[in-house]
């Protein structure tokens, strides 16, 4: 009897696991979130593999987008895709392209600052300290090869974290003009470079410097990096901030963060959250579209409201089509107004969408139906 059961409940669980498996269908449908390229940099001499991930309905709309380059490409690359999705889907940022630049040559220290030990010895020697010609490879390799293959639009951000903040931090101090936002993860602000000067006295002079150009900078360590120099550390980040206080340049938009329980490489998530919010600030970043809904002229609220943001970023940014965050987006708003009876106040909006967006299969299907 005893052996009975034994083989009923074998039975019974084979036959569960078939049941499940029963209900499971492979569809052969893979879930991509970019692809990956092969470069021959004659800079560097070398072949490097760049990660691209693009916007959705890329291929189907028509307007250019801003460029986000990661550094340390195989561990930062899909969390700032998924962070940026997030936030534009939230009408906080604009769709990007987001560009990762992986360490598949194992040479990541090679990106580095070329820093100064206390004995006076060069921190990296012979082994690292190539932030300038890693910048070289971005500038005159790498973004020209995206413009001529991509819609990109004149706005770039680039993200580092420690040591690959090193190319970050070269293009902020020598060559501001390439990127519109830098963001700097696991800093070193105590450390002192080849010219004899603190990675904190350097970014304290360009931040205060009156003829830098319009841009955003955030600079971010985590808490429990503090462990290795604890004094130095936080010292150079509470001077930093008191020094810059009213006396940094206006057109320089910053912030300078310790962000507390967190370690080395899980601040990466906050860090680039914040330094996103740091180019793109939410109180820019509000749009009010229950205004637009209750407004005599929808369309031309939203119109004009886009042409003052594409004015402060100076780049043409769109609103967006659609999203999970439906109420807020294009075709939402064609849906409220439709179930609205404001027959006209629809038209006009699914008009100027389809400016914005002509291939647009949904918005085309709205408006033949109220033709």
């Amino acid at each position: 009897m005893k052996s009975f059961f034994c083989i009923l409940l074998i039975l019974i669980i084979f036959s569960c696991k078939s049941n499940s498996t029963d209900k499971i269908q492979n569809t052969n449908d893979k879930i991509i979130i970019g692809e990956r390229l092969q470069y021959s940099s004659k800079i560097l001499n070398e072949e490097r593999e760049i990660f691209i991930s693009l916007p959705q309905n890329y291929n189907r709309n028509i307007h250019k987008y801003p460029v986000i380059i990661v550094m340390d490409g195989e561990y930062l690359f899909e969390v700032t895709s998924s962070i940026v999705k997030i936030k534009a889907s939230r009408n906080e940022m604009p769709e990007s392209i987001i560009v990762g630049i992986p360490n598949n040559t194992g040479k990541r220290s090679d990106m580095s600052l070329e820093l100064i030990k206390k004995d006076g010895k060069k921190f990296f020697g012979n082994n690292g300290g190539k932030s300038n010609e890693y910048l070289s490879f971005i500038n005159k390799e790498l973004i020209p090869f995206l413009e001529d293959t991509y819609r990109v639009n004149t706005h770039k951000t680039i993200i580092g974290m420690s040591p690959t903040f090193g190319p970050v931090l070269e293009a902020f101090w020598n060559n501001p003009e390439l990127f519109n936002g830098y963001i700097v993860l696991a800093a070193e602000l105590s450390l002192k470079t080849n010219s004899g000067e603190t990675i904190s006295q350097k970014l304290q002079n360009s931040i205060q410097d009156s003829i830098m150009p319009k841009l955003s900078i955030y600079i971010g360590k985590a808490g429990d990096d503090l462990k290795r120099r604890p004094q130095e550390e936080a010292d150079a980040f509470i001077e930093l901030n008191q020094k810059l206080n009213s006396k940094a340049n206006p057109k320089i938009n910053y912030k300078i963060e310790i962000l507390e329980n967190e370690n080395h490489y899980g601040m990466s998530i906050s860090g680039i959250e914040h330094g996103l919010e740091t180019i793109y600030p939410t109180d820019i970043w509000n749009i009010p579209y229950r205004e637009f809904w209750n407004s005599e002229n929808p369309a031309n609220e939203i119109k004009l409201f886009y042409q003052n943001l594409s004015n402060e970023y100076g780049f043409e940014i769109i609103p967006l089509e659609g999203s999970f965050y439906y109420g807020q987006t294009l075709l939402g708003t064609t849906r409220r107004l439709e179930r609205q009876g404001r027959i006209n106040e629809l038209k006009e909006v699914v008009e100027l969408a389809l400016k914005y967006y002509p291939n647009s299969i949904k918005l085309k299907n709205t408006k033949s139906k109220i033709k």
